[in-house]
């Protein structure tokens, strides 16, 4: 994700100092400032960032800091055509934002798919790719569903036919019934509302052939961001731009997956940015249907 914050910063010496701290502070963030632009804005990119403590640090200094809104992540109403405008506002602007490295999640299932024979993924929440490559690298069929018309061009740039992407939401799969040896997703169910993840890991588990893994990883509570922005539901908190994250710990990933047939859940720390040095902790969640 990206966050914009407009300042009063009109130093390049400041600037640069200010730069420097965050930097240090949110290591693996990509952070830059524009002392042309008319709002001296300070950019922060990251798969997660921490908004309320960067104001924090800026306003002990003595800079005054505010977010510029956009439209970069999904509202707190979570509907198709929403999801769909507000994820297209976000790949049209920022393009690759997560680089084409796959997720360390990504890297574990395609080991547990190659051991256990896994020929036909699916991937809700396709994105542009960067967790497909893995995966076919390794003679697997990837099929990947996405709401974003924008992220699916810039995928199919990257994969050329390689990979089928069907557009639609995740909480309404957009086709027959194709069943799977494995279903992958990574991180996208927290930021759906309680129902529609039910609704998704039910349309997932129906789609899996007899003997086919789920593959989900979802954000922990441990991770640094849990507690920021407005409490709305329990775990669930709203950040400054409206966007909705559910945290999961042991009790919730057995009630919500439980039902599916848990065969191992265990803790991983994935990458904040691409320049791989923070991170955020996840839980990933393995279930098998039976044979």
């Amino acid at each position: 994700m990206i966050e914009i914050f407009k300042t009063n910063i009109t130093d390049q010496k400041l600037a640069n100092s200010v730069i420097e701290k965050l930097r240090k502070e949110f290591v693996g963030s990509l952070i830059n400032f524009d002392l042309d632009d008319n709002d001296r804005i300070i950019r922060v990119e990251a798969e997660f960032v921490d908004s309320i403590k960067i104001i924090e640090i800026l306003v002990q200094l003595g800079i005054s800091c505010k977010i510029i809104p956009d439209k970069l992540c999904p509202s707190k109403n979570n509907s198709s055509k929403e999801m769909q405008e507000q994820w297209d506002n976000c790949f049209r602007s920022n393009q690759a934002v997560w680089g084409f490295e796959p997720a360390q999640a990504a890297v574990l299932a395609n080991e547990l798919f190659i051991a256990n024979n896994v020929k036909k993924v699916l991937i809700p929440g396709f994105g542009y790719g960067r967790n497909a490559q893995i995966f076919t690298d390794n003679g697997m069929n990837v099929t990947g569903i996405e709401i974003s018309e924008e992220a699916i061009s810039i995928a199919k740039q990257n994969y050329k036919g390689e990979v089928e992407i069907i557009q639609g939401s995740v909480t309404e799969i957009p086709f027959n019934s194709v069943c799977y040896d494995a279903i992958f997703c990574h991180g996208l169910l927290y930021l759906l509302n309680a129902v529609q993840r039910s609704e998704m890991l039910n349309v997932c588990y129906n789609h899996l052939k007899p003997g086919g893994y789920l593959y989900f990883s979802v954000i922990s509570k441990k991770a640094s961001n849990y507690g920021n922005g407005k409490q709305i539901a329990p775990d669930t908190f709203e950040n400054t731009r409206g966007v909705q994250v559910f945290f999961y710990d042991q009790e919730s990933i057995n009630n919500e997956f439980g039902q599916y047939g848990i065969e191992d859940t265990f803790e991983i720390s994935e990458y904040a940015g691409t320049s791989k040095k923070g991170s955020f902790d996840f839980i990933v969640t393995v279930c098998r249907k039976p044979l």
